[in-house]
Parts: C-alpha cells; sequence; structure tokens
C-alpha cells in the first residue's frame, strides 16, 4: 500500500489555485474542462495522500528548506489526510453537478478553485499563523462568492458575513501575537511543547480565548452562529457555494476547535465547556430551523445543529464519541451537501424557495427526489443510512446520564424539521412544465446518496478505514434502536401536525428576527469572557 509515491504536499494545496490563474484567460468551455481534469488530479493526489499517511506514517513537508519549528510546515496525519480526501471529493463532485451551469463562468471557477486550495492548504497547515492567513483567504473568497449575483440582499448578508469575520479574525491575531511573545514559537506542534513547560500555566489563557473564540465563530457554535444562515442560504448564492460551505468549509472550524484544543491541552481543558455549547448549539439550531419556510434556510440552520451535534461528541469525554464525532463530520458533508445540491435544483425548477409552494418532487424529478430523501434518511439518522452510524458511536459515549436525553431531543428536533422538509417530496406538483434533465445532476445526485445508504451499511468499515478504528456496528441495528426511530418519527408527523402547523404566528415572529451587527458583537465579546473565566478558573 505504501508503494504510492510521496506527494509533496505544497503541490497538492497550490494545484487548483496555480491552474485557475492560468485558466482564468482560457476560453469558458476550455476552463472548464481544465478545472474539472485538475479537481481530478487533485482527488487522486488526496487519495494517494491519505493512502500513505493510513497504511505508512505522517507526511512532513518544511517550506523552503528551513529548519523545524522556523519553516513553514505542512502536515498530513491520521486527522487531516482524510479530510483533505473529503474535501478533494466533495469538491470533485460539486465541480461535475455544476458542469453545465450557466454561473460557471470564468470568474467563478477561479473562485472555486481558489476556495479549495485555501481549505486544503488550511488542514494541512501546521503553524497557526498560515492558518490565520489561509482563514482570510477563505473568508474573502467566500464573501464574493456570497455577493456573486450582486442582488441587494446577497451583497448585504456578505457585507455582513465579512464584517463578523474581520472582528473574529482580530481576536485570532491578538491571541497569535499573545501566543507568540509568551512561547516564542508559531508550529503548532512545538507549541503544544512549549506550553505544557510553562512554570505558569495560566499565562496562556487569554491567548487561548482569543483563538477559541475565533476558531468558535468560524464553527457557527453558539451564540456565534448568526453568518451561517445568511452565507449559505443567501438568495442569489448558487447551490453549489451553499453545499461546499455547508459541507466542507465549516468543517475546518471544527478541525481546528480539536487541533487548538489539543495545543493547548498541557495546560486547559475547556471540554465541558464545548460540550456544553456544543449541545446548545444542536438545540437551538433545529428550532430556528423549525420556524423557516425557505428551505435553503431550513439546511443551513440545521448546519448550526448538525455542527453542535458534531463538537458535543469531540468533547464528551469516551473515545467512542469522539470518533463518532469524527465520523458525523465525514457524514454530514455527504448528506447536507447533497441536500443543498438538490435543493437548488428544486428552487431552480419551481421557481420558489418556500417549502409551502413546493410539492410532488417525487413525481416532477423523480432522480432528484430520491437523491434528496436519501439526504433526509442520512440526516435524520434512519437505519442503514450513514447519520444513524455517526450518532449511534455519539449516543454510547452518553449512555448511562443525562446525555442521552440530550441525544433524544435533538434526534427529535432534527426528525419535526424533516418532516416538514419533506412535504416538498409528495403530492401533486405545483407546475406542469417539464424539469430539465440534466445527467451531471443526477448522476452527481444519486451518487451522493448511495454514498449515505453505503456509510450506513458499511459503516464499522468506514470508520475503520477513514481513522482507523474498530467498532462494532451491531447495536446500530438493534430492533429497538429500529423501534425508537420508527417511534420518534410518528412523535415528529403528530407533532408537526398538531403544533408546528398550528402555531404559525409565533413561528412568523421567531422567522422574521434578525441579530444585528451590534448584538453580533456584544455576543462575541460574551463568549471570549465565559471562556476567559472558564479557563482562568480550572486552570
Amino acid at each position: 500500500m505504501t508503494a504510492l509515491p510521496t506527494i509533496p504536499l505544497h503541490l497538492l494545496a497550490l494545484l487548483p489555485v496555480t491552474v485557475a490563474a492560468f485558466g482564468f484567460f482560457l476560453p469558458r468551455r476550455a476552463f472548464q474542462l481544465l478545472g474539472l481534469l485538475t479537481t481530478a488530479v487533485v482527488a487522486f493526489f488526496a487519495l494517494a495522500l491519505f493512502v500513505e499517511v493510513r497504511w505508512g506514517a505522517e507526511v512532513v513537508e518544511l517550506l523552503a528548506g528551513w529548519e523545524d519549528r522556523i519553516a513553514i510546515k505542512l502536515v498530513a496525519d491520521g486527522l487531516s489526510a482524510p479530510l483533505v480526501l473529503l474535501t478533494a471529493l466533495f469538491m470533485l463532485g460539486t465541480f461535475l453537478f455544476s458542469t453545465r451551469a450557466s454561473y460557471m463562468d470564468n470568474t467563478f471557477l477561479f473562485l472555486i478553485m481558489l476556495l479549495e486550495t485555501a481549505i486544503i492548504a488550511a488542514f494541512l497547515s501546521g503553524d497557526i499563523f498560515n492558518i490565520y492567513v489561509l482563514f482570510e483567504l477563505g473568508m474573502l473568497t467566500i464573501a464574493i462568492l456570497i455577493m456573486y449575483k450582486k442582488d441587494k440582499q446577497s451583497v448585504y448578508d456578505g457585507i455582513f458575513y465579512l464584517m463578523m469575520n474581520f472582528i473574529a479574525m482580530a481576536f485570532m491575531l491578538l491571541g497569535i501575537g499573545y501566543l507568540y511573545r509568551t512561547t516564542g514559537v508559531l508550529d503548532l506542534f512545538a507549541l503544544h511543547t512549549r506550553i505544557g513547560e510553562l512554570s505558569d500555566p495560566r499565562s496562556v489563557v487569554v491567548p487561548y480565548a482569543f483563538i477559541m473564540t475565533a476558531v468558535a465563530l468560524k464553527a457557527a457554535l453558539m451564540p456565534l452562529f448568526g453568518w451561517l444562515p445568511r452565507a449559505h442560504g443567501a438568495p442569489s448564492a448558487p447551490s453549489i457555494v451553499s453545499a461546499i460551505l455547508s459541507g466542507v468549509q465549516v468543517k475546518f472550524g471544527v478541525y481546528l476547535l480539536v487541533r487548538i484544543q489539543w495545543v493547548f491541552s498541557p495546560a486547559i481543558d475547556a471540554a465541558p465547556f464545548f460540550a456544553v455549547v456544543g449541545f446548545v448549539t444542536a438545540v437551538v439550531g433545529f428550532l430556528l430551523a423549525i420556524a423557516q419556510k425557505d428551505i435553503k434556510l431550513i439546511l443551513a440552520y440545521h448546519t448550526v445543529s448538525q455542527v453542535g451535534l458534531i463538537v458535543l461528541g469531540l468533547n464528551l469525554g469516551p473515545e467512542v464519541a469522539y470518533w463518532g464525532g469524527l465520523m458525523h463530520i465525514v457524514n454530514h458533508a455527504l448528506f447536507k451537501g447533497l441536500l443543498f445540491l438538490t435543493a437548488g435544483i428544486i428552487i431552480e425548477e419551481y421557481g420558489t424557495r418556500y417549502y409551502n409552494e413546493i410539492r410532488g418532487v417525487f413525481r416532477r424529478m423523480p432522480i432528484v427526489g430520491i437523491a434528496a430523501l436519501a439526504g433526509v434518511l442520512g440526516i435524520t439518522g434512519a437505519p442503514f443510512f450513514n447519520g444513524s452510524i455517526s450518532k449511534y458511536f455519539i449516543q454510547r459515549g452518553m449512555q448511562g446520564n443525562l446525555g442521552e436525553l440530550g441525544m433524544f431531543i435533538i434526534n427529535f428536533g432534527t426528525l419535526l424539521s424533516f418532516v416538514k422538509y419533506s412535504t416538498i417530496l409528495f403530492g401533486k406538483p405545483s407546475t406542469d412544465a417539464p424539469a430539465d434533465r440534466d445527467p451531471f445532476v443526477g448522476g452527481v445526485s444519486l451518487t451522493f446518496g448511495l454514498a449515505c445508504l453505503a456509510g450506513g451499511i458499511f459503516g464499522g468499515a468506514a470508520i475503520a478505514l477513514l481513522f482507523g478504528q474498530e467498532y462494532s456496528i451491531a447495536g446500530a441495528y438493534d430492533a429497538e434502536k429500529i423501534i425508537a426511530f420508527v417511534a420518534t418519527l410518528v412523535l415528529g408527523v403528530l407533532s408537526y401536525r398538531f403544533i408546528v402547523e398550528r402555531i404559525g404566528d409565533f413561528l412568523e415572529s421567531v422567522r422574521t428576527y434578525r441579530f444585528n451587527f451590534n448584538q453580533v458583537t456584544m455576543f462575541l465579546s460574551a463568549f471570549f469572557v465565559s471562556l476567559l473565566a472558564y479557563a482562568y478558573i480550572t486552570v
């Protein structure tokens, strides 16, 4: 398995943007073909790198020949390599999905390939300052993509996203400067060692709180998620943008949450703090999703909820929950990316974003309807679909305590939201106009749907393949688990019919409320102070 050649990490990171810079001046069709070929090559390189790391050893590259702790370092290990592979394959899938899309002009292609470089390079970076720079690059690229069609609402959403992230990046830069002054290094692995050697662990509490506040905003944790629905659900943002942001980009915030916690682990353990924040984020996310009529906003708020569940699993303590949280990163990319892609096609075909104006997707667009149903079954944790496996591992980490009740609440809220969402699939189509038949759209959608199914049936093999962890998934298919899912589904249907449909005025007030910029900055400051106080008290 290790016979594959070592892949230079800088080549993997820089290939998309380098090709995009040259391809930008080509005719549109030629640039599309070149971009598709490049994305496929990057996916192959990412696969080769994953194989080398998984069955060999981590790959470290020190740029420009400088010595360790001084050079810019790129690292592919058991945590970053699977996520690089996920990003590369996801980008290839979404690229194929949009092959015939009208918005795929040279500027859009350049921005998408630049974003791919930013995400992959960030996953591979072993230097905290370089991560900050890549954060900034990705932020600017995403803002332009949100505002790409230049309508009033999208421009507002893009500027709001930029302003929130500018403040978060200021927090991060302050933390990095403070940390460098204290330790004298920026390399993540050297920082871990230096922090363990400090005579006064409280000397890094302030930089920790600064950096983790920025990371929490990037991960869209409560109460710092206000940017995400505006970015992921932007009215004019193409569906591929929403899919990439929800499928892979927001996961870098979660990944960095794990990395930075490990860096500071010799001095600070804030896992209980983030476990609580994760649970609250998951609950608030699905409550806000239930209130929405816009199908993209339903999905966007559920990204908030699912990120909360991932963070909860990563910080519970038991290893099985930790690996379940990591596996849910992969599973969420599949089913949420699929749901955003299919939602974009449904909106385009029906000419509306509101769930109550869309009916009969199965009858009008059977392939898209089947794929969307696979995404719904995945996110709700239906037996034999991928979400059921990662949720099962997280739930195992809660056995014997109140966490089991918390997991039931999260599962019930998710089911209730998607009972509402799934009404678009059934009934008589609200229009008789023939739906466009794009083989790339149908083929990619079904591929993602089959991946959701395979991730459930072969869930044990998937976690062993990706992360080298051997866990039995037999318990996920116990009769008790299946009965519990069916009972929760029935309860969700009844709750939707007799509660949700009858509290329209209340949901309208929730749906129309928007946090303003001053409130968001107040939340950011409150989160920083809370984390600072927790870290200072517990050190």
